[in-house]
């Protein structure tokens, strides 16, 4: 089948590489899973709930590859298996890293780490023969620094005078995208995002060099974006999980060295944990266990849509996941990469009560000229020039609206809440037709109740009949074409619904 693809041999090999490790791993893991695990996914929520949704992304044909994991480095950093691990630390050179701390080295790491550990982090220092006062510490992933180290970067990371500090403090799990981990030693704790040096889905998991010290930056300014509009408390409610802080080699030093092949491979990230943004009663579903199926033969949503009926609940959930981020679109001019991995649910008892989004460093848009004078660019201090030298479309700032339409549009409806649709349709002959109908008057609703966004919408275009959307495959089998797109019908465009197709075809998917 791969051969007869429209691509160049050397494609088709990669891309048959990379099925073949989706299919090898998820069969090894499936099985180390059921027999290690036997809980019901349904009475777990939050990071547990993440590191057991085995699934993926269900739209990707590579969804599982993890290449470069070898041995039992597949059971030993995989969400599915992992007992847990701890940090491997190394020591940088100032004048190498690129701080965006919320306070001073020794008070950031004695809140982070404990009172002890933090003790422990500057006695590896002492052991290593290093001065605090001209290294900066940093966490790496185990894996991750171990073929850094024993790779080509080797001599660089020599040259550079990164030292190794060895494995220290809590332990972690990684969550279901592998490079963002889950303190288990303590879970009020941060979630902690590393690189991870494998291929998954689309793309390496390293970290974008220049996202790494605006984390910080873009946090603040949606935080002050979502704490200034009321109607983010009260009407669509949103509960952002902020990036406060990162570390991160920098790409060039003030001698002018190029330090770029090691800028976004030696990088962390912290965010605020699922936990912190809940209230008591409170529960943090991942949208993409809405749409997986039980070994009862049901949906996760089951009990819920028992209890409270399918119809109530649906319209909840939907206004619920669909309206915050539509209102940051439409009000604000800020598309969110709001997909089913960035998503959660925050219920109680399973009734819908909030939106929480997290991940933004490196997947948030806008548009200069779609931007209210209510709201201002992200200010990115000494580092704004970098932005503003940029072309549009390369880093935050888009060219036009569009952009973001498309953004939002591919994340929460064409690869999101279409899987929703085909489950409501598979399960309880919800028709996909009605599924769609409803999402379309929540928007025409929308529209309806705040008529000073009319022009605004009308710029969106989100209506039209057929938008474009990201094509997956065509970019594996043709990546030399800058972001492949293809057009989809739009349920959501004027007319009969029943008339159009929806965003992606179901008729032959076929349950799990």
């Amino acid at each position: 089948l791969v051969a007869q693809l429209p691509a160049a041999n050397r494609h088709q090999q990669t891309l048959l590489t990379e099925l073949l490790a989706t299919i090898s791993n998820s069969g090894r893991l499936d099985a180390l899973r059921k027999a290690r695990y036997s809980r019901d996914r349904r009475n777990l929520h939050g990071e547990a709930l993440d590191r057991a949704l085995h699934e993926g992304h269900p739209y990707h044909p590579c969804f599982k590859s993890r290449l470069g994991f070898q041995g039992d480095d597949l059971v030993r950093y995989s969400p599915e298996t992992s007992t847990g691990f701890r940090l491997h630390w190394v020591a940088i050179p100032r004048h190498n890293l690129d701080s965006q701390l919320p306070s001073s080295d020794m008070a950031f790491w004695q809140s982070e780490l404990g009172q002890e550990q933090a003790y422990l982090l500057r006695a590896a220092f002492h052991r290593a023969g290093v001065d605090w006062q001209q290294y900066g510490a940093l966490p790496t992933h185990p894996w991750h620094w171990q073929k850094l180290s024993q790779g080509p970067e080797a001599a660089r990371l020599e040259a550079l005078g990164i030292k190794c500090l060895g494995p220290l403090g809590d332990r972690y799990h990684p969550g279901q995208s592998l490079r963002s981990l889950f303190n288990a030693s303590r879970p009020a704790k941060a979630c902690v995002k590393l690189p991870l040096g494998i291929h998954n889905t689309s793309s390496r998991r390293h970290l974008e060099p220049h996202s790494v010290p605006s984390a910080p930056v873009i946090s603040r300014w949606l935080e002050s974006i979502v704490g200034g509009d009321p109607l983010f408390d009260t009407t669509y409610p949103l509960r952002l999980m902020p990036e406060y802080a990162s570390l991160g080699v920098a790409a060039g030093d003030e001698q002018g060295a190029d330090n770029s092949g090691l800028a976004g491979e030696l990088a962390a990230i912290w965010r605020a944990s699922i936990g912190s943004r809940l209230h008591e009663g409170e529960q943090a579903i991942p949208l993409n266990a809405l749409f997986q199926w039980q070994p009862d033969g049901m949906p996760f949503i089951h009990p819920w849509v028992e209890h409270y009926g399918l119809v109530p609940w649906l319209e909840a959930t939907l206004k619920a996941v669909i309206l915050p981020v539509w209102h940051m679109l439409a009000a604000h001019g800020v598309g969110l990469e709001a997909h089913a991995q960035n998503s959660l649910l925050v219920a109680r008892s399973g009734w819908p009560r909030a939106l929480m989004l997290r991940d933004f460093h490196d997947s948030v848009e806008y548009a200069r000229d779609y931007l209210p004078r209510t709201t201002p660019e992200p200010d990115f201090g000494p580092r704004q020039a970098f932005y503003d030298q940029a072309p549009d479309n390369q880093y935050y700032r888009m060219s036009n609206p569009e952009a973001l339409r498309e953004l939002v549009m591919d994340t929460l409806f064409i690869f999101n809440l279409s899987e929703l649709a085909l489950v409501l349709e598979e399960a309880y002959g919800f028709n996909e037709a009605r599924f769609w109908d409803r999402v379309r008057t929540i928007l025409t609703n929308y529209a309806r109740q705040h008529p000073e966004q009319r022009s605004r919408l009308d710029r969106l275009g989100w209506d039209q009949p057929n938008p474009l959307t990201e094509s997956l495959l065509r970019s594996k089998l043709q990546p030399d074409i800058e972001q492949p797109r293809h057009r989809v019908p739009n349920p959501l465009a004027p007319g009969p619904n029943d008339t159009l197709m929806p965003f992606i075809d179901h008729h032959h998917k076929r349950l799990p």
